[in-house]
């Protein structure tokens, strides 16, 4: 559904402003629990898998205090949450995991995402996503597992459970497989993180051709009351269009 134009790493991160980050290469790989050795590109994301579900905001108000004034509302708002497994990635990267928040915007007439908030369980990835613009920061846990076809992403921070993603595969769909060689949409971010005043955009670039199982369904989305971003939900969450995506 949305998961070409949403994935944070499938892509080489590629700065207009001032930097160039390394680029990143997507590639066939069986999940690991180790960084793809050298001479392999650095910083590149070979393999990854997880749940983006998009949903319609309630509070359009919240929405557009949650965007940076330097971006414009889109047309339509449209959030989108997710967590990802990053099993193959190569060094100085670990395999880590991720969940984020995204919000679609306009930004000097062209459309985009900004992240809201994207916690991660590993400091190298901390880092080097907070150079870019990315707000990152260190969780407690997070979590992707499946049990009995559901399969389930959580975000612990400070004792709290401040996201929760549930997915349930439609009844009697089967994965589909696509190949692609298009980054999808650009993320618009703010440097230092959340703060600015510089704007960075991060480009999303597939060095090759990127595979891509997905399997529809949807999901359940909850937030902790003091995330920032819970108002866009409706109380008790929110059962979204989601999907489940290997890419490699």
């Amino acid at each position: 559904l949305l998961v070409a134009g949403l994935s944070m790493t499938a892509c080489s991160d590629k700065e207009t402003t001032e930097d160039v980050a390394p680029s990143v290469e997507p590639s066939q790989t069986v999940p690991s629990t180790t960084s793809t050795p050298v001479p392999e590109r650095q910083w590149a994301f070979r393999g990854q898998r997880g749940i983006t579900a998009a949903f319609v905001p309630t509070d359009l108000a919240l929405y557009r205090s949650l965007l940076p004034a330097a971006f414009d509302m889109p047309e339509a708002p449209l959030a989108a949450v997710a967590v990802v497994y990053y099993y193959d990635v190569t060094l100085p990267l670990t395999p880590y995991r991720e969940g984020y928040v995204v919000l679609q915007c306009r930004y000097q007439g062209r459309t985009g995402w900004y992240v809201v908030t994207m916690p991660v369980d590993d400091d190298m990835a901390n880092a080097g996503g907070r150079a870019l613009g990315f707000p990152k920061y260190v969780a407690d846990q997070i979590d992707l597992n499946e049990s009995d076809g559901v399969w389930s992403g959580r975000v612990a921070y400070q004792g709290r459970d401040i996201m929760r993603v549930t997915f349930t595969s439609q009844p009697g769909a089967k994965p589909a497989e696509t190949t692609t060689t298009e980054g999808g949409l650009p993320i618009f971010l703010l440097v230092p993180p959340a703060e600015g005043p510089r704007v960075n955009e991060v480009d999303i670039q597939i060095s090759g051709e990127q595979r891509k199982v997905t399997t529809p369904g949807s999901a359940t989305i909850e937030a902790d009351p003091g995330e920032a971003w819970a108002g866009l939900l409706p109380a008790g969450g929110v059962a979204a269009s989601a999907t489940l995506d290997e890419m490699t």
